[in-house]
């Protein structure tokens, strides 16, 4: 006879002698074939562990436990007890090196996944909740396929309680949608788990102009689906990753803007790039200085009706592609004229256009955007590594995600910084897990030869990112400042600016503008002013605002506060001499000018 209680399999033979042992201990081959008949196995024993404190370590996951243990624990309060304990007992594993090798790859994780579920649970107020909302939360708990979904697409910076909420509301109110259309679920959790920005979906129209709308976040869902199954989206959402779902969900516009879209924006998503132009550019409004919308109500019918300026057109765009089922953003920067707006979408899957009204004779070396995750910045090649990282985030490298959460429960643990290097070693290009690591590093490692072995594999890993890659460097040449090495230091500085001058000036100009910066603080206004020449003629082809804003305006305030009036003066004159920038009367650079001047008494 042959017994199974989710950790040990008994045989008892037709003597009446029985032997029982680890399910590890059988072949791959067997350890299936036990699980498979599970459910016709007389057992000895209940699968369900007999909890911390008794010696016994958790049993192998399997259908059977899984469902035992939920049986077993039916409560709001036993789930709150029960997950502490639960993390007690993996960090036993982990602690235990023959242990945690025979379970690594085989159940540790799907148990340390079955610990975030109740835990995001036991943050939450879901425990005075209505029994539908927790019913819904054991229902999902069984289903480890929707589960995963939803704690895979969670940030440590999300409020994973409220996204929990969003992500059980919508099970309840469409349980027959949730299992297809799981992402999707997911990515309306994450977007709406916090406010939407005070200025959304941008500063240049007044907020009362803009038609939101507070509606129910599982009704914006069933819509969204009702429409995709009426053949009126581009893509189909159940096709598409929470990581570019969640650029389709993030607006708060009414049913009524979403279905004028889809009946009058005629473009398919090949082509979806000439929707910025199909909106007339309002040149007297330019003219005049009229940078916020003055038409009234900001519907998509009345842009395309009226036309507007590049921030206008980018909106136009961006949500009409959203109401279509596209993945879309805004993006912003300054070019040689000053700012502007175009936009980005979903050309294919994992594929972003990035340059949609982005005038090339501006010369605009980075788009920056919002992501709806965290409402933060990111900009369009931040936007790609994210895309070429989801797409790494298959096989093996899959695991990376796993160690990085269990490095995430664990901060106080000795194996914190190990779990985050086994996660980096399996995806190189994880980004949130360098950043993690090096909040670690910064606060634990003293040794600057340590710092500098560790920043210059951060340069290594994001060589083809230029912004994380910069990042990297401007830390390796602080290490090489506390290993005494300045020379070597001031030439990874002068490197950020040689290698950047040209597609990304903005970041060099940035890393140019804090070596001035130094200068100043130190009182070397000599120097000071020979650097600030020198960079002028450096960045005189191609930077335009970013050159204005990052540099010449703030040392020419900072000198003039400095009580340095004359050489502030200087300075403006050697810009204009260079004949640099834009500075006719209806440029938004030549505007600025004068402010600045002004502010001088020139």
């Amino acid at each position: 006879m042959l017994g199974f209680d989710g950790a040990k399999v008994t045989i008892e033979r037709s003597d009446k002698q029985k032997f029982v042992f680890p399910l590890n201990l059988l072949s791959s081959v067997d350890q299936t074939y036990v699980r498979q008949v599970a459910g016709r196995l007389t057992r000895p024993s209940s699968p369900v562990s007999p909890g911390p404190g008794s010696g016994a370590s958790l049993p192998i996951w399997s259908p059977a436990v899984r469902d035992a243990w939920w049986q077993r624990y039916s409560t709001p309060d036993a789930w709150e007890e029960q997950a502490p304990r639960i993390l007690k007992e993996l960090q036993t594993i982990w602690g235990n090196r023959q242990e945690r090798s025979a379970r690594e790859g085989r159940d540790f994780f799907t148990w340390f996944k079955h610990w975030r579920w109740l835990s995001v649970f036991s943050k939450s107020r879901l425990c005075q909740s209505s029994s539908s909302l927790q019913a819904a939360f054991v229902s999902l708990g069984r289903n480890e396929p929707v589960r995963d979904a939803f704690l895979r697409a969670l940030h440590p910076e999300d409020n994973q309680p409220k996204a929990l909420e969003l992500f059980l509301s919508i099970a309840v109110d469409h349980p027959s949608l949730i299992e297809r259309y799981t992402a999707l679920a997911a990515a309306y959790a994450i977007v709406f788990d916090q406010p939407f920005p005070r200025n959304w979906p941008h500063h240049q129209v007044p907020g009362n102009d803009v038609p939101v709308v507070s509606t129910k976040v599982s009704t914006r869902f069933a819509e969204f689906v009702t429409a995709a199954q009426s053949r009126k989206l581009e893509y189909d959402p159940a096709q598409l990753p929470v990581s570019e779902l969640k650029f389709v969900v993030d607006h708060l516009l009414p049913k009524s803007e979403l279905e004028w879209a889809r009946l009058n924006v005629k473009l398919r998503r090949s082509t979806f790039d000439k929707a910025f132009k199909s909106i007339q550019y309002d040149k007297p409004r330019l003219s005049g200085g009229v940078f916020s919308w003055p038409n009234g109500p900001y519907t998509l019918a009345s842009i395309s009706e009226r036309g507007g300026i590049c921030v206008d057109q980018a909106y136009f765009s961006s949500m009409s592609g959203k109401a279509k089922g596209i993945p879309t953003l805004t993006f912003v920067g300054q070019g040689s004229g000053g700012g502007h707006a175009w936009f980005g979408f979903l050309k294919g899957p994992g594929r972003w256009e990035t340059d949609c009204g982005r005038y090339e004779n501006q010369n605009y070396p980075v788009g920056n955007a919002i992501d709806p995750q965290l409402w933060k910045k990111i900009t369009d090649d931040e936007l790609g590594a994210l895309a070429r990282g989801e797409k790494n985030l298959t096989g093996f490298r899959g695991k990376s995600v796993d160690y990085f959460e269990w490095a995430l429960a664990n901060p106080d643990q000795p194996f914190f910084r190990e779990s985050l290097q086994r996660a980096r070693t399996l995806h190189p290009g994880f980004v949130d897990v360098w950043t993690l690591e090096a909040e670690w590093v910064e606060d634990h490692i003293k040794d600057p030869r340590e710092l500098r072995n560790f920043w210059d594999a951060w340069v290594k890993a994001f060589g083809n990112t230029v912004d994380l890659k910069i990042d990297g460097q401007k830390k390796l040449a602080d290490a090489y400042d506390a290993m005494g090495n300045p020379r070597q230091a001031e030439k990874i500085r002068a490197l950020i600016v040689s290698q950047n001058r040209g597609k990304r000036f903005d970041l060099a100009i940035q890393a140019a503008s804090e070596q001035l910066m130094k200068l100043v603080e130190a009182k070397d206004w000599k120097g000071a002013e020979k650097q600030y020449e020198r960079f002028v003629r450096d960045f005189e082809k191609t930077a335009g605002g970013e050159l204005f804003y990052k540099l010449v305006r703030p040392y020419v305030e900072t000198l003039a506060g400095a009580r340095q009036g004359g050489q502030a003066r200087d300075a403006i004159d050697y810009l204009k001499k260079r004949d640099v920038l834009d500075l006719g009367p209806d440029s938004i650079i030549g505007r600025e000018m004068k402010k600045l001047e002004a502010k001088l008494g020139v």
